[in-house]
């Protein structure tokens, strides 16, 4: 939808409704203006402007999702004034002038409305590969950089009305390229090791920042774990910053970028999940695990523990069930391993079991006033920001309780593998990674770009059994699940080999891979050829 209809249209309605001219121009006004501001606001958390799907996404289930406004309580204060503000709009105008008569009503109404759906006619449909005339994956994420930079107040009104559609679509079929379907090479435990991976909550590795050289932005589960017999690790590339969870949540369980299905999907868990039939959780079914998913927010938050059961959970619990705060910074990580490890010790039942576990602490808001946070903590918020030093404050506390758990977990008779990912960068860091120039080399095996600064976080993957560890520069998460299974020693399926052996050759990059063309090739391999995705 064109800005120049969505406006008629809106007009329109609100002289429908009115019948005064002079409010329903103010309040179109008014409504506009409150989407700028909004849009503001979420890209200021979450790096990407606010669009009526998002809008559409929210009020699938207005109830659960509103809890977003009470962990926000500043959010809840501006939606109340807006919200007053329209009405007080509304009243004023239905107070103070006096209707138009019926027939010069109808007869504005009608022409307003019909020069929106002129409008509407003279615009190109929205499509999701929209600056590709081959629909091509990367040219469409190029595309959707465009959400992240809208120009001015007009830009952020187009983002917002451009942006409706909640459908994923599937690229174009391309001739098929061979790759391998399987790995012959990699070794195979006899016994299939237990395997825990822990979704860090906006975790980052502090010390890539140039300017981070505190011991506070230092912590140990930043580096190899050292009671493991083998470890893995490096930084991570991540499809979202600043929020949007869900988004690593997908990648990481299907081994796609979401970036791939045009804009719907940034609605992965209602446009994508219930489409998806190869996963990582649906894989280790198949090898005979047991599938547990440790979740400390509330299940029906966007459609989490739905999604979830397409990913192919078997089990799944939630914030209300492990009996969790309600506040998420008071759920440290140790309670939620303290779940994980009650969730996965289930007796009499034999099975090798996969759990993954979400933690929260880390997550935003970030306090402001230095006498909330530690006083050894202070000095590093003096320089480097309040905000940044309380996520830190929160992290050194996230390193230790991992540690303990990693050791408690990998002290075991059985073969075990423990992990963990970030799944974006919290926005305090984004001020301190505008330029490479902001950048700690030593922290990374490659130079990323500018458009890569704010994506990069960190994974790591620890045995308790030497294993076969992949060396790469850098690790895209779309890969993560395919390195994980090879860590772990466990059978590949085609999709799995396929996405190693891309990973190989793209030096561990999906969408920033060179060789567009042989991206293009497996995406379309393991859609249209393997049926990942339908």
């Amino acid at each position: 939808m064109s800005l120049l209809s969505a406006v008629l249209l809106m007009l329109g309605l609100l002289l429908a409704l009115t019948r005064r001219v002079r409010t329903a121009v103010g309040a179109t006004v008014y409504l506009l203006s409150t989407i700028v501001l909004a849009s503001w606001i979420k890209q200021s958390k979450e790096g990407m402007a606010l669009t009526l799907g998002d809008v559409h996404f929210f009020f699938l289930h207005p109830a659960q999702n509103f809890g977003l406004f009470v962990t926000y309580p500043v959010l809840l204060a501006i939606g109340v004034t807006l919200i007053a503000g329209a009405v007080a709009i509304l009243i004023a105008g239905l107070r103070l002038e006096r209707p138009m008569r019926m027939g010069a009503g109808v007869r504005a109404i009608t022409a307003i409305l019909a020069g929106a759906i002129a409008a509407i006619g003279f615009v190109v449909p929205q499509r999701s590969h929209a600056a590709s005339p081959h629909g091509d994956a990367y040219m469409t994420w190029l595309s959707l950089m465009d959400m992240q930079r809208p120009n001015g107040w007009i830009g952020r009104l187009n983002v917002f009305f451009e942006n409706w559609d909640t459908n994923a679509v599937l690229p174009p079929k391309r001739p098929q390229r061979n790759f391998k379907k399987t790995t012959p090479s990699l070794p195979q435990t006899p016994e299939r090791p237990d395997i825990l991976m822990v979704f860090e909550e906006s975790t980052f590795d502090p010390t890539v920042i140039a300017r981070c050289r505190f011991p506070e932005c230092d912590s140990g589960m930043l580096h190899p774990f050292p009671a493991a017999a083998s470890s893995q690790e490096g930084p991570l590339l991540t499809h979202t910053t600043g929020g949007g969870s869900w988004l690593t949540e997908f990648a990481f369980f299907s081994g796609f970028d979401w970036r791939v299905f045009g804009r719907g999907g940034r609605f992965a868990p209602i446009s994508l999940a219930p489409r998806l039939r190869h996963s990582l959780p649906r894989t280790l079914r198949a090898l005979g695990y047991r599938t547990v998913a440790i979740y400390p927010s509330e299940g029906e938050f966007l459609g989490a523990e739905t999604a979830y059961r397409h990913y192919g959970f078997e089990e799944f619990h939630s914030a209300r069930e492990l009996q969790l705060p309600e506040e998420w910074f008071k759920v440290r990580d140790s309670l939620v391993f303290e779940k994980a490890l009650a969730a996965a010790s289930r007796s009499g039942d034999a099975r090798p079991v996969f759990v993954l576990a979400m933690t929260i602490r880390n997550h935003g808001p970030y306090r402001n006033d230095e006498n909330a946070i530690p006083e050894n903590f202070r000095d590093t918020g003096h320089v480097m920001g309040v905000g940044l030093a309380d996520y830190l404050y929160r992290m050194q506390d996230s390193s230790r309780d991992y540690l303990e758990f990693a050791g408690q977990w990998l002290d075991s008779p059985r073969p075990r593998v423990i992990g963990w990912f970030g799944d974006h960068q919290p926005e305090v860091a984004w001020d301190h990674l505008t330029k490479t120039a902001d950048l700690n080399p030593s922290r990374l095996g490659f130079t990323p770009t500018t458009d890569q600064l704010r994506y990069i976080t960190r994974y790591q993957l620890s045995s308790n059994r030497p294993t076969t560890v992949t060396q790469i520069p850098t690790m895209d998460v779309s890969y993560l699940a395919a390195a994980l299974l090879a860590f772990a020693g466990l059978p590949l399926d085609d999709d799995s080999a396929a996405a190693l052996d891309v990973m190989a050759r793209c030096q561990g990059l999906m969408l920033d891979c060179a060789n567009h063309e042989l991206i293009e090739d497996y995406l379309s391999y393991r859609i249209h050829d393997l049926k990942s995705v339908q």
